[in-house]
């Protein structure tokens, strides 16, 4: 069985049991096997919000989230200099390129020149976000990369064929809080072995452009809530 066929085979088992699922997701720090999202987890009203608003275009950019985190709601404006100062980002990418499209897609909206503030707040859409990295053999490596996906997602599992699954060193998953999957290949059955622990992503702005992965494939636009009744205000 080839890696590629062992993640097919184990997404689908997250798919039968309800959850949402993504392959090879790279948001930085590498790229995951497999990214979940359970439904449970998803705020369906921030999700019908959205939905409300048309802001349909999915933000495939980190640099969108770092800029939105620090965009006030509205009535209250953030000026430009204060955003290039907390964003780290420059002043022609900003204002050029990531302001210009959320305005354009109408995630925010600006005040005069250099002025902006967003239009609702359904940042995050989801509450916990599970990143997956396979291995057939090697599963030291596995444990280093998945090691690296604490950077965006609350949960991080290694996922290994039961049949070297034994082979595992569990106390040093457990130091990196990382969980242990066994799947069973000619069952397509899986097995927790260990659970991870739940943490905060090191870098927000990175898990939400791996939740936002989801929202392109229509998946959340599915969830919950189908509309919610637009509020109408009005800022100067």
């Amino acid at each position: 069985m080839t890696e590629k066929t062992f993640v097919n085979r184990l997404m689908n088992n997250f798919l039968q049991e309800g959850y949402l699922a993504r392959k090879e997701i790279g948001v930085g720090h590498g790229v995951a096997d497999l990214v979940l999202l359970r439904k449970s987890k998803i705020f369906t009203r921030r999700v019908g919000i959205r939905k409300s608003y048309m802001q349909l275009s999915p933000l495939l950019r980190e640099e969108y989230f770092r800029t939105l985190r620090f965009i006030s709601e509205g009535p209250r404006k953030t000026s430009l200099d204060s955003l290039i100062k907390k964003t780290h980002l420059s002043r022609s990418l900003l204002k050029y390129s990531i302001l210009k499209s959320l305005e354009q897609n109408g995630y925010v909206k600006s005040v005069g020149k250099n002025y902006y503030f967003k239009i609702n707040g359904w940042i995050p859409l989801a509450s916990e976000l599970i990143a997956i990295e396979a291995k057939l053999k090697d599963w030291r490596r596995g444990l280093v990369q998945a090691n690296r996906y604490k950077v965006f997602a609350n949960k991080v599992y290694l996922a290994v064929p039961s049949s070297i699954a034994h082979l595992v060193n569990k106390k040093m998953l457990q130091k990196h809080g990382l969980g242990l999957i066994s799947f069973d290949q000619e069952s397509n059955k899986k097995s927790i072995l260990l659970s991870p622990y739940k943490s905060t992503p090191s870098n927000p702005a990175r898990s939400n452009f791996a939740i936002e992965h989801f929202w392109t494939k229509g998946m959340l636009g599915t969830v919950g809530v189908n509309s919610v009744g637009r509020v109408s205000r009005s800022f100067g």
